[in-house]
């Protein structure tokens, strides 16, 4: 795929990037996270990952007017760099076939990263490419290591430790949990109080189980029907489908283990992937058979009573 091209697309899909560090981190993410070769050559900056080369391939494409570019400013004076495509972009990637692959998993680059503020996406290239930021000037503001995740431990145990646990530490996971919490929209996570006594069932684990093994019979029958159906897609719907159940086994393993910020962690993921599922089928929906579609929907129906049911048991 050109390299014009990966750049178009990412705007296609974003709508508008604000800025050249925006441009920047998602061309490095694209090769990093989503393993697609741009072409681009990324090396330790003054602000972390840079390329010179996407800076002129940007302005190549403002020339050619398949980039439009203004200067938006903000508060205070500073300038913002915001880019948009064109018509002129639109038809060129009309008129160049680059692969439905390509399209899809730039699509999915900016579905996970649309809602981050610049600071967030700095961060979480800083965060998980360290080997990056060596020479950053920013590095203080935006490289906050966290622990490992053998590190944590499950938040009724934090609780229990409280004599040994410094104030900062409790405060931080309260507050870490609120947030998840409420972006959510769950009533209530059980408190220093309720802690201990937030008992998994036996009789409710093994229904959750069971629960689990009915979701995981339907998406293989969803699977199966897709691939003897021969269906372009899927590789797309198959992969995000088994990408789910893999995510709702690792939410069975941390609710056992009453671990609290897991659950919640596993439990946004799961929204997420679901949300780009039903996004998925609305993309192929023309080329996909009523009674798949609706195998599919009765697949993301029974997937939303069962985080509802792991909602309801954490909130008791």
């Amino acid at each position: 795929m050109s390299r014009y091209a990966t750049l178009l697309l990412l705007l296609k899909h974003m709508g508008y990037i604000n800025g050249r560090v925006q441009f920047q981190k998602l061309t490095f993410l694209l090769e990093k996270n989503y393993h697609i070769n741009t072409e681009y050559d990324f090396i330790p900056f003054k602000f972390g990952p840079y390329c010179q080369a996407v800076q002129e391939d940007i302005q190549h494409l403002i020339n050619y007017g398949y980039i439009e570019h203004e200067e938006v400013e903000k508060t205070g004076g500073e300038l913002l760099h915001r880019y948009q495509i064109t018509e002129h972009g639109e038809q060129y990637l009309l008129e160049n076939d680059f692969g439905e692959i390509y399209d899809q998993v730039i699509q999915d680059l900016c579905y996970d990263f649309k809602n981050y503020s610049i600071r967030q996406l700095v961060e979480y290239v800083y965060e998980n490419y360290p080997e990056y930021i060596i020479h950053s000037e920013v590095r203080s503001q935006y490289y906050h290591p966290k622990p490992k995740q053998e590190d944590f431990t499950s938040a009724d145990k934090l609780l229990d430790r409280k004599p040994i646990i410094t104030p900062s530490f409790v405060k931080w996971l309260d507050e870490e949990i609120k947030i998840t919490t409420k972006r959510l929209e769950v009533s209530e996570v059980p408190n220093e109080h309720k802690a201990d006594e937030m008992e998994l069932d036996e009789l409710v684990s093994e229904m959750l189980d069971i629960a689990y093994e009915d979701i995981a019979t339907k998406a293989q029958e969803i699977s199966t029907k897709i691939m003897l159906e021969d269906y372009s897609e899927s590789g797309d719907i198959n992969n995000k489908i088994y990408f789910i159940l893999e995510i709702l086994e690792n939410l069975l393993g941390v609710l056992a283990e009453k671990d609290i910020i897991g659950i919640y962690t596993e439990f946004a993921n799961t929204k997420t992937n679901i949300q780009m599922l039903d996004e998925l089928i609305a993309l192929h929906r023309t080329s996909l058979k009523s009674d798949l579609v609706r195998f599919l929907f009765e697949f993301i129906e029974d997937v939303g009573f069962f985080l509802d049911s792991i909602d309801r048991i954490i909130s008791l």
